[in-house]
């Protein structure tokens, strides 16, 4: 077994298909069939269903891969202590965030990120928690800033800060009269809230704030959508109520629509994650600091919020 087959059987597992990762390795695809073949006779059995459109792993494929990951990423990692890459602060970084935290905190970071940062090649990706897991845990994503805590141990998490919530309401919703800062959740009535559609984090936060998620429905509709603007035009124009995360209420101070919840607040925690192996120490301090600074001070002090949990997201299997 080789560290070159290893990367093979990596590259058929990404793409699918014989032709297309030999592409992706700059070799013939016959270079590659022989190496996957001599592996899988060492092995003692195919480690990929040629079968199957597109290409599957078998069982010994999927246990191959998963320690090929393992290995090829350690031996990133020292490849790039070798270079000394752990103290460098250039070259490419993927970072993900969550649609729910992008729109608000990236143009807080990215003109800092430029200017303290120059020579960094950084590379924005919106993903959802699962999506972003396992990029982080494959490989295809370096960085991740996302709510915690997570289910996911192969993980590494560093807190950056507490984001309050805030109640968006209708004029004519029941809790309306009530002054900011006084609202409790119970005053949310959950058949008059509209939410993030499934697979969204904040979703699970206000579900699990205002009620269980069996509910009627007093406007006359329901409403489940990816985009938290189109949840505060709806409010504005047809009733019920929302949440928004806090620094998105803070891009629109004057709203008269937001609502301050009493202490201790309601806040999620977010985070940067990255995979244990993980090398580059410099870049990832210089990232929680640009971040942490990036945020109203009062957000860093977490005795004042009390944290939601939310859906746990379990460590997915390696894909197929």
């Amino acid at each position: 077994m080789t560290l070159q087959q290893l990367r093979y059987v990596d590259a058929i597992a990404r793409e699918r298909h014989f032709g297309k990762a030999a592409r992706a390795c700059g070799v013939q695809q016959s270079t590659l069939s022989m190496q996957v073949k001599k592996l899988e006779a060492e092995v003692g059995t195919p480690l990929f269903d040629r079968s199957a459109l597109p290409l599957e792993l078998t069982p010994a494929g999927q246990r191959v891969l998963q320690s090929a990951r393992t290995m090829l990423l350690e031996l990133d990692g020292l490849s790039a202590w070798m270079d000394d890459a752990t103290e460098r602060l250039d070259g490419a970084l993927k970072l993900a965030v969550l649609p729910t935290i992008a729109p608000a905190l990236l143009p807080r970071v990215l003109p800092a990120l430029s200017q303290q940062l120059p020579q960094l090649d950084v590379q924005v990706l919106e993903r959802s928690t699962a999506t972003m897991v396992e990029g982080l845990l494959d490989g295809t994503i370096d960085m991740g800033i996302l709510s915690t805590p997570l289910d996911a141990p192969g993980l590494r998490t560093l807190s950056l800060y507490m984001e309050p919530l805030h109640a968006y309401l209708h004029p004519e919703h029941p809790a309306a009269p009530i002054p900011s800062g006084q609202l409790h959740p119970d005053d949310l009535s959950l058949d008059m809230m509209l939410l993030l559609e499934e697979g969204h984090c904040f979703r699970a936060q206000s579900l699990q704030l205002c009620a269980p998620e069996e509910r009627g429905c007093q406007l006359g509709f329901r409403c489940e959508s990816g985009s938290m603007e189109t949840l505060k035009r709806l409010v504005r124009q047809t009733g019920g109520c929302t949440l928004i995360p806090g620094l998105e209420a803070m891009a629109s101070p004057e709203d008269p629509l937001i609502r301050d919840f009493a202490a201790p607040e309601p806040a999620r925690e977010i985070s940067l994650a990255v995979r244990p192996q993980f090398h580059r120490a410099a870049l990832l301090h210089a990232m929680e600091g640009l971040l942490t600074e990036a945020v109203p001070e009062a957000y860093r002090h977490a005795p004042r919020f009390r944290r939601l949990s939310w859906q746990h997201v379990r460590t997915p299997s390696l894909p197929t």
